[in-house]
C-alpha cells in the first residue's frame, strides 16, 4: 500500500471534523495566546526591573542612528547579558503556562516560543549592532520554551500521579 501524502491525510482529517476537534483547536489557540501574553508580560516586567538596575543612557531612543551608536558604546556589557536573561525568563514562563493550562502536551510551549522569538526580534530593532543577539535569540528562547514545556508536563504528570494515589488510598 502506498503511503499517503501529508496533504491527503490533512484533507481526510478535515473531512472528519467534529466538535471535539473544534474544542481542541480552540484550546490550543487560547493556551498559545495566553502563554504568549504571559511571556511578554514576564519579559516586560523583568526588563523594566533590570533597566532600573542597569539603565541605558538617557535619550537613547530619541536620537538618530549615528548618535545612538555612539551612546551604545557607553553602555556597560552587563546590559547585553540582561537582554537574553529577560528572554529566558519570559519564554520559560510563557511555555510553562501554555503547557500547564493546555494539558495536551508540550507543543503549545513550542508555538509560544516561536511567537516570542518574533516579538523579541522586533524589540531588538532599536539596538545597533545586535547581530549576535539576533542569532542567540532563537537558541535561548527555543531552549527555554522547551524547558518550560518539559517542566509544565512534569508538573502536570506529578499532579495526575498524586490524584491517582489519593483515589487509591481514599
Amino acid at each position: 500500500m502506498a503511503k499517503s501524502s501529508f496533504v491527503e491525510r490533512f484533507q481526510e482529517w478535515l473531512s472528519e471534523w467534529d466538535d471535539a476537534k473544534t474544542r481542541q483547536v480552540l484550546v490550543v489557540t487560547l493556551v498559545v495566546l495566553s502563554g504568549l501574553l504571559l511571556g511578554m508580560l514576564v519579559y516586560t516586567i523583568a526588563k523594566y526591573v533590570l533597566d532600573q538596575l542597569f539603565p541605558f543612557p538617557p535619550g537613547l531612543y530619541m536620537v538618530e542612528a549615528a548618535e545612538r551608536a555612539e551612546l551604545m558604546k557607553t553602555v556597560s556589557g552587563q546590559v547585553f547579558i540582561i537582554i537574553p536573561v529577560t528572554w529566558a525568563v519570559g519564554a520559560l514562563g510563557g511555555g510553562y503556562f501554555a503547557t500547564v493550562m493546555g494539558k495536551i502536551g508540550q507543543f503549545p510551549a513550542w508555538i509560544t516560543g516561536i511567537l516570542l522569538t518574533a516579538y523579541f526580534w522586533i524589540d531588538l530593532l532599536h539596538l545597533p549592532s545586535t547581530t549576535t543577539l539576533f542569532v542567540a535569540c532563537p537558541l535561548i528562547v527555543g531552549i527555554c520554551a522547551f524547558a518550560g514545556g518539559w517542566l509544565g508536563m512534569y508538573v502536570t504528570a506529578q499532579k495526575a500521579v498524586k490524584t491517582q494515589q489519593a483515589q487509591i488510598q481514599g
